[in-house]
C-alpha cells in the first residue's frame, strides 16, 4: 500500500516546482523530501518526478499518483475535520424532539447550558408525542428525543434505540373518599385502566 504522506511530499515537490520549496513549504530538510520521493518511487516502481536545469517536473507516472493523491488527501480531510466535530462537538447540528410539558420546563435550561459549552453546534428542536419520537428516530428525521413512559419495560423500544433513565415524575390520582382505591397508598397504572380518567 501507498504511504499517504509521501504522497503528500510529490503532491507538493509538484505543486512547488523544486525540492528545496516543497521543503520550505512542509518544514522538512531537502534531503528528507529527496528521501520521501525516492521511496515513493521504489513503491510504485515508476519514476515519477523530472529532474531538469528549470527544477522538476512531474513523469505521466507521477501526474496519474498525484492526481489521486488530490482525492485521497481531500477525503482524509474530510473524515479528520467530521471526527474532530464529532469528538469535540466543534460543529455539525443536533436535532432533538420533546414531548409538550418537558419542552417548556426541562429542555429550556438543557439547551442553554449545551449551547455554553458547544457554541459551534446548531441546535434545532421539534414538539413530539413518545410513539411519533420513535418514529423520528427511525428514519433519521432527529437524533435525539426526549420522552416519557410510565411503566417502562426493557427492551420495548427494539434494538434499534436505546433509552436512558433521566428523572422520575412522580404522577397523584386524585379519586373520590369512597372510591375502592382510596386507601391504597400506591397504585399501579393497571390499577385505573378500567375506570374514567379526568387528567391535567
Amino acid at each position: 500500500m501507498l504511504d499517504v504522506r509521501r504522497m503528500k511530499v510529490l503532491r507538493e515537490v509538484a505543486a512547488r516546482g523544486s525540492f528545496s520549496a516543497a521543503a520550505e513549504s512542509l518544514s522538512f530538510t531537502q534531503s528528507a523530501i529527496s528521501q520521501q520521493v525516492a521511496a515513493l518511487e521504489r513503491e510504485t516502481g515508476a519514476t515519477l518526478l523530472e529532474r531538469g536545469s528549470r527544477g522538476v517536473r512531474l513523469t505521466d507516472a507521477g501526474r496519474a499518483l498525484v492526481c489521486h493523491a488530490d482525492a485521497i488527501l481531500a477525503r482524509l480531510d474530510d473524515a479528520e475535520e467530521e471526527l474532530a466535530a464529532l469528538a469535540g462537538l466543534r460543529g455539525g447540528r443536533l436535532r432533538l424532539a420533546s414531548f409538550q410539558s418537558a419542552g417548556a420546563t426541562l429542555v429550556p435550561r438543557a439547551v442553554a447550558a449545551f449551547q455554553g459549552r458547544h457554541p459551534e453546534v446548531e441546535l434545532s428542536m421539534v414538539e413530539a408525542e413518545p410513539d411519533d419520537a420513535q418514529d423520528r428516530l427511525r428514519s433519521g428525521e432527529i437524533d435525539l428525543a426526549l420522552v416519557y413512559d410510565f411503566e417502562p419495560v426493557p427492551g420495548s423500544l427494539g434494538p434499534d434505540l436505546e433509552l436512558f433513565g433521566l428523572i422520575d415524575d412522580r404522577y397523584e390520582a386524585v379519586v373520590a373518599k369512597d372510591h375502592r382505591l382510596a386507601r391504597r397508598q400506591r397504585l399501579e397504572m393497571a390499577d385505573l385502566k378500567d375506570d374514567p380518567w379526568i387528567a391535567s
